[in-house]
Protein backbone atom coordinates (compact mmCIF):
# COMPACT_ATOMS: atom_id res chain seq x y z
CA UNK A 1 0.00 0.00 0.00
CA UNK A 2 2.99 2.35 0.01
CA UNK A 3 2.47 5.49 -2.09
CA UNK A 4 -1.12 4.58 -2.93
CA UNK A 5 -3.03 7.62 -4.07
CA UNK A 6 -6.67 8.03 -4.93
CA UNK A 7 -7.42 7.88 -8.64
CA UNK A 8 -9.44 10.62 -10.33
CA UNK A 9 -12.36 8.18 -10.55
CA UNK A 10 -12.19 7.48 -6.80
CA UNK A 11 -12.04 11.22 -6.08
CA UNK A 12 -15.06 11.80 -8.33
CA UNK A 13 -16.98 8.95 -6.68
CA UNK A 14 -16.21 10.23 -3.18
CA UNK A 15 -17.18 13.80 -4.09
CA UNK A 16 -20.40 12.83 -5.86
CA UNK A 17 -22.68 12.15 -2.90
CA UNK A 18 -21.16 13.84 0.11
CA UNK A 19 -23.05 14.54 3.27
CA UNK A 20 -22.70 13.87 6.95
CA UNK A 21 -19.85 14.71 9.30
CA UNK A 22 -16.22 14.69 8.22
CA UNK A 23 -15.66 11.20 9.61
CA UNK A 24 -17.79 9.98 6.66
CA UNK A 25 -15.28 11.54 4.24
CA UNK A 26 -12.42 9.90 6.19
CA UNK A 27 -14.30 6.59 5.97
CA UNK A 28 -14.79 6.90 2.20
CA UNK A 29 -11.04 7.44 1.79
CA UNK A 30 -10.29 4.46 4.05
CA UNK A 31 -12.68 2.33 1.97
CA UNK A 32 -10.95 3.42 -1.26
CA UNK A 33 -7.68 2.15 0.22
CA UNK A 34 -9.36 -1.18 1.02
CA UNK A 35 -8.98 -0.73 4.77
CA UNK A 36 -11.67 -2.13 7.04
CA UNK A 37 -13.28 0.19 9.62
CA UNK A 38 -11.47 -1.27 12.66
CA UNK A 39 -8.21 -2.03 10.84
CA UNK A 40 -5.09 0.00 11.62
CA UNK A 41 -2.85 0.65 8.64
CA UNK A 42 0.16 2.77 9.61
CA UNK A 43 1.72 2.33 6.15
CA UNK A 44 -1.07 4.29 4.43
CA UNK A 45 -2.04 6.76 7.18
CA UNK A 46 0.01 9.71 5.85
CA UNK A 47 -1.29 9.19 2.29
CA UNK A 48 -4.89 8.98 3.54
CA UNK A 49 -4.31 12.16 5.56
CA UNK A 50 -2.95 13.93 2.44
CA UNK A 51 -5.96 12.74 0.42
CA UNK A 52 -8.35 13.97 3.13
CA UNK A 53 -6.70 17.40 3.27
CA UNK A 54 -6.65 17.59 -0.54
CA UNK A 55 -10.35 16.72 -0.72
CA UNK A 56 -11.52 19.23 1.87
CA UNK A 57 -9.51 21.93 0.05
CA UNK A 58 -10.97 20.89 -3.32
CA UNK A 59 -14.53 20.85 -1.96
CA UNK A 60 -14.05 24.25 -0.32
CA UNK A 61 -12.60 25.73 -3.53
CA UNK A 62 -15.61 24.35 -5.44
CA UNK A 63 -17.97 26.02 -2.95
CA UNK A 64 -19.42 22.67 -1.85
CA UNK A 65 -17.99 22.66 1.69
CA UNK A 66 -17.59 25.23 4.43
CA UNK A 67 -15.94 24.55 7.77
CA UNK A 68 -17.54 25.65 11.01
CA UNK A 69 -17.08 25.34 14.77
CA UNK A 70 -19.62 26.24 17.46
CA UNK A 71 -22.20 27.35 14.86
CA UNK A 72 -19.83 29.85 13.23
CA UNK A 73 -18.12 29.58 9.86
CA UNK A 74 -14.34 29.49 9.99
CA UNK A 75 -12.51 32.47 8.52
CA UNK A 76 -9.43 32.58 6.37
CA UNK A 77 -8.49 31.28 2.96
CA UNK A 78 -8.96 27.66 1.93
CA UNK A 79 -5.20 27.17 2.37
CA UNK A 80 -5.29 28.62 5.89
CA UNK A 81 -8.22 26.44 6.92
CA UNK A 82 -6.65 23.28 5.44
CA UNK A 83 -3.39 24.13 7.24
CA UNK A 84 -5.32 24.45 10.51
CA UNK A 85 -6.51 20.85 9.96
CA UNK A 86 -3.03 19.68 8.96
CA UNK A 87 -1.50 21.06 12.18
CA UNK A 88 -4.04 19.43 14.48
CA UNK A 89 -4.60 16.16 12.59
CA UNK A 90 -3.83 12.95 14.50
CA UNK A 91 -0.56 11.17 13.69
CA UNK A 92 -2.02 7.66 13.48
CA UNK A 93 -5.14 5.53 13.15
CA UNK A 94 -4.95 4.92 16.91
CA UNK A 95 -5.12 8.66 17.60
CA UNK A 96 -7.96 8.97 15.09
CA UNK A 97 -9.97 6.69 17.43
CA UNK A 98 -12.13 5.13 14.68
CA UNK A 99 -13.04 8.56 13.33
CA UNK A 100 -14.21 9.88 16.70
CA UNK A 101 -11.46 12.53 16.59
CA UNK A 102 -13.68 14.56 14.28
CA UNK A 103 -16.07 15.07 17.23
CA UNK A 104 -13.39 15.99 19.80
CA UNK A 105 -12.51 19.56 20.76
CA UNK A 106 -9.07 19.02 19.16
CA UNK A 107 -10.72 18.86 15.74
CA UNK A 108 -10.67 22.43 14.41
CA UNK A 109 -14.01 22.33 12.57
CA UNK A 110 -16.92 20.34 11.25
CA UNK A 111 -18.52 20.16 7.82
CA UNK A 112 -21.25 22.38 6.47
CA UNK A 113 -22.27 21.07 3.05
CA UNK A 114 -23.39 23.67 0.53
CA UNK A 115 -26.13 22.75 -1.94
CA UNK A 116 -26.17 25.55 -4.48
CA UNK A 117 -29.60 26.96 -5.30
CA UNK A 118 -31.42 24.15 -3.48
CA UNK A 119 -33.79 26.29 -1.39
CA UNK A 120 -37.27 27.12 -2.69
CA UNK A 121 -36.24 30.72 -3.32
CA UNK A 122 -33.13 29.60 -5.22
CA UNK A 123 -30.73 30.39 -2.39
CA UNK A 124 -28.07 27.96 -1.25
CA UNK A 125 -29.03 25.32 1.30
CA UNK A 126 -26.54 24.64 4.11
CA UNK A 127 -26.46 21.23 5.78
CA UNK A 128 -24.76 21.60 9.16
CA UNK A 129 -23.28 18.40 10.59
Amino acid sequence: MDNFMLTQQQIDDICEDLDGPLNFLWGYIRDAYGIHPHQLDPASFEERKKDFLFLIGKLMDEGRLKLAKNDEFMTGSTEEQVEMFRKSFPASDEEMELGCWFFFDECPAGAVWVFKGERENGEDYYEWT
